[in-house]
């Protein structure tokens, strides 16, 4: 049986494996190991639980409703999978190893991220709206750049960090709207502020597609630090901003 890895826009072929039985696992490992460009592979809804996939050139391939759980796309010389641009949209990466892998504007919106190990993955830009990360390992990835737009958010609205603290403990925090009691980031803060976001009056700039925003998309209604990695790391990056800036301009300090 001759099993085809095609490009999902050209159609050419990638790589190809005879083999006694339809294994897409199998022949995408084989692809792997002799180190073949993937970049832009149609992959979608393979069934490829278990892989070894680690180092693997995949940038820009389409991996919707894929079953990658328990994959392995990580790597021992720190050069992860190259997921960057992949479209990884309701994909099952349960308890898959991603260590080090290049998740950069990756789309993972609706993925099954639970227990998955993300330690030093790089998920600057990627898409997390209603990813289920649950027991997902998001506190050694390489999140700075979203912190750091984090910071620069809330630092434009220094007297709403509170509200925000409050609304992300309570989990009235909804990632994928800017208006309502539960909204994201920005919403959020326009919210406290009691203005409206569409208005002249509000101050900071509605952008989906800034970091901070795309992570908030991970946060869904009813969510809270205890339940989802994002709300738990947002809520600890705001306490220890508020923590830093109150003993700043505390009298002791003046």
């Amino acid at each position: 049986m001759r099993i085809e890895i095609k490009n999902r826009w050209s159609l050419a072929v990638l790589f190809a494996h005879d083999a006694e039985e339809n294994s897409m696992a199998l022949t995408l490992t084989f692809a792997v190991k002799a180190k073949v460009d993937l970049s832009g592979a149609d992959l979608s809804g393979a069934d490829l639980r278990s892989a070894d996939l680690s180092s693997a050139h995949l940038s820009g391939a389409d991996l919707r409703s894929a079953d990658l759980s328990g994959a392995d796309l990580r790597s021992a010389n720190l050069s992860g999978a190259d997921l960057r641009s992949a479209d990884l949209s309701g994909a099952n990466l349960r308890s898959a190893y991603l260590r080090s892998a290049d998740l950069r504007s990756a789309d993972l919106r609706s993925a099954n991220l639970s227990g998955a190990g993300l330690r030093s993955a790089d998920l600057s830009g990627a898409y997390l709206s209603s990813a289920y990360l649950r027991s997902a390992n998001l506190r050694s990835a390489n999140l700075l750049p979203i912190k750091a737009d984090f910071i620069e958010v809330i630092s434009q609205a220094p007297r709403e960090v509170p509200a925000l603290i409050d609304a992300l403990k309570n989990g009235r925090v909804d990632g994928s709207t800017y208006t309502g009691a539960c909204s994201c980031l920005v919403g959020t803060i326009a919210t406290a502020q009691g203005v409206d976001i569409e208005s002249g009056d509000f101050a900071i700039p509605r952008d989906s597609s800034r970091p901070a925003e795309r992570f908030f998309m991970a946060i869904n209604k009813g969510d809270t630090p205890e339940t989802n990695q994002a709300s738990a790391l947002a809520l600890e990056w705001a306490q220890t901003w508020h923590a830093t800036i109150s003993a700043a301009f505390s009298p002791a300090a003046i």
